[in-house]
């Protein structure tokens, strides 16, 4: 684990699925964990995408260089229909580069009004799974988070490995699982900790201690539903 200075720490995603739980949408402690895992491992993100979360603009605003963003490879889905689609579809895009699958807000499009009866509760369960054995298959963590912790979305919780929890404290953000624990705060007061920029400052003062990966500067490549 890198200790950098005042710099919090990050915890480190290991192979399987890796719920994060945040006590609102979770755009910022998301983005860290992503780039901060793909500047230590060098590899490539896929990332299945729901409700927004990778913004384009928010991602080029937590990267420490642009180049991280090349291994960044998103597809959006707009519809529960889309979504299911893409994470199937996923299968083809995971190889041997691939070190991460990031499916933030998994349950979010399975609430719409448009999806009736046991469908949701269905279509839920199998993406659900299929994420579980790209995590098995591939030896990769999977990120994932929910849209709400309820009944409905109780399948996640029981399907990952860990869960990892972020909080507010008067010092800065925590995080926590089984075997972590946040030791190092940042100096700045809890106003910073849930903005993008707080976040930005942190793998900004956590890159020296990355291995640097040569990679040409370009967009985040985007696979259409």
């Amino acid at each position: 684990m890198h200790h950098t200075g005042s710099v919090p720490e990050l915890p480190q995603l290991s192979p399987g699925v890796r719920l994060l739980d945040a006590p609102r949408r979770s755009i910022g402690p998301l983005h860290a964990l992503v780039l901060d895992h793909l500047l230590v491992t060098g590899g490539t993100a896929v990332w299945i995408d729901a409700h927004g979360h990778a913004t384009t603009t928010y991602l080029a605003e937590v990267a420490p260089s642009p180049r991280v963003l090349d291994r960044v490879r998103v597809a959006r889905g707009f519809t529960p229909y889309q979504h299911q689609s893409l994470l199937q579809d996923a299968a083809a895009e995971i190889d041997g580069d691939t070190s991460l699958v990031v499916a933030p807000a998994v349950d979010g499009l399975y609430r719409d009004e448009d999806v009736r009866g046991a469908e949701p509760q269905s279509m839920l369960l199998r993406s659900v799974a299929r994420l579980a054995r790209y995590a098995r298959e591939a030896e990769i963590p999977v990120l994932t988070t929910r849209a709400a912790a309820d009944e409905f979305s109780a399948p996640v919780s029981q399907v990952a490995d860990s869960t990892i929890t972020v909080e507010r404290t008067r010092f800065g953000p925590r995080f926590r699982s089984p075997n972590f624990e946040t030791q190092i705060y940042a100096e700045s007061g809890p106003t910073m900790q849930t903005t993008l920029t707080y976040w930005a400052r942190i793998l900004r003062a956590r890159r020296p201690a990355h291995e640097t990966q040569p990679s040409q500067e370009r967009a985040i490549a985007e696979v259409s539903p």
